[in-house]
């Protein structure tokens, strides 16, 4: 048995939580729908300009009696056909991804086939399910029934009080994995609504744990006990590759959405600015509005609206790399800056505390 190891204190349940974000930021990294957050985004920008225009040292009339309005929108030309390239060779990247020779593909599905008979045979199924969502709950149900075993196991015992630890850790991993599940239910492939749940499911630190207390409690553990203590952390190590797996299918997903979505954007951006270019003329606007000058409001909207490739792409990417970032580690890992695990000795005071609500 070691001598040291780390406190273990259940984590929060959500991945906000354990990360110490606000709600709203979550929110807009990963929740929200990207075409809304692409609104927020070009909403802010164009808001940005009227401070600017409001607030900073402006002149209506260089508007008027320059040739900066060509000039700004001939650049944005150049800026959106350059992005839109850039963006179709990502694709054809991901494309080259899927299309290779029959004994790769084979591979590949092989691959897959014996994973999900392994699956099957740890969940005691026929057929593991072909949905993504109803794949990732066999896994978790399998989790919480072994973790049911274990705690039937320490807690049936004339000797279960000092197994406390462990049953404390069990009863955790069950009260999870319900909500995980629940969370899973009826969601389609695609949506973030699959994704958010598995991002909540520390599979890492109940590893971690359950190698811990195995280790801990190593010389007081019935055969029966040990066990279902290995077979609880084997279907917890089948989660990891599941979820490698399906965020990997997801960012190709994501990737295919950011291209289809840029090139929707890109031909009314590049007639917004073909027009500006060739036509537009800023001295036949009059007047303001709430004291700000006509023309300034009409040439800052059109300047916004082409920005849309942009500000499709930017969404988009926030999530991408958000949903990156927070997968790094596969596996026992635990890579969050926010919290630290306190080194202490295998004593009675390091055992796993509840989480805090």
């Amino acid at each position: 048995m070691s001598s040291d190891t780390d406190a273990i204190s259940r984590p929060a349940d959500t991945m906000r939580e354990r990360v110490g974000e606000t709600r709203v930021k979550i929110w807009f990294l990963i929740s929200a729908n990207r075409w809304l957050v692409t609104g927020v985004i070009l909403t802010t920008t164009y808001l940005l300009l009227l401070v600017f225009h409001v607030f900073g040292p402006s002149s209506p009339r260089k508007l008027v009696a320059t040739s900066g309005v060509p000039s700004l929108f001939s650049s944005m030309v150049i800026a959106i056909v350059t992005s839109v390239t850039l963006v179709l060779s990502i694709s054809q990247f991901v494309l080259a991804e899927e299309i290779g020779p029959l004994g790769e593909q084979r591979e590949r599905m092989t691959n897959e086939t014996e994973f999900r008979e392994e699956v099957e045979n740890a969940a005691g199924v026929g057929v593991s399910p072909i949905e993504p969502s109803r794949f990732l709950q066999t896994l978790i149900e399998t989790a919480e029934t072994r973790a049911r075993s274990l705690n039937d196991a320490v807690t049936g015992g004339p000797e279960s009080a000092q197994f406390d630890e462990i049953a404390a850790f069990t009863e955790g991993l069950i009260e999870h994995s319900k909500i995980v599940n629940d969370d899973l239910a009826g969601a389609d492939f695609g949506s973030f609504e699959t994704l958010l749940p598995v991002l909540n499911y520390n599979y890492s630190w109940k590893i971690f744990t359950a190698r811990t207390l195995r280790d801990k409690y190593d010389e007081s553990l019935s055969d029966d006990v040990a066990a279902a203590f290995d077979d609880l952390i084997e279907s917890l190590r089948f989660f990891g590759p599941a979820r490698e797996h399906f965020k990997t299918l997801y960012v190709q997903w994501e990737i295919i959405n950011i291209s289809r979505g840029v090139l929707y954007g890109a031909m009314p951006a590049l007639a917004i600015a073909g027009y500006m270019m060739l036509e537009f003329d800023a001295a036949k606007i009059t007047g303001s509005v709430f004291g700000i000058n006509t023309a300034y409001l009409v040439v800052s909207a059109l300047y916004v609206l082409t920005l849309l490739p942009f500000a499709v792409l930017l969404a988009y990417l926030l999530r991408v790399l958000t949903v990156m970032k927070r997968t790094l580690a596969i596996g026992p890992f635990i890579l969050r800056e926010t919290e630290r695990l306190e080194e202490v000795r295998h004593e009675e005071s390091s055992e796993v505390q509840p989480k805090q609500r």
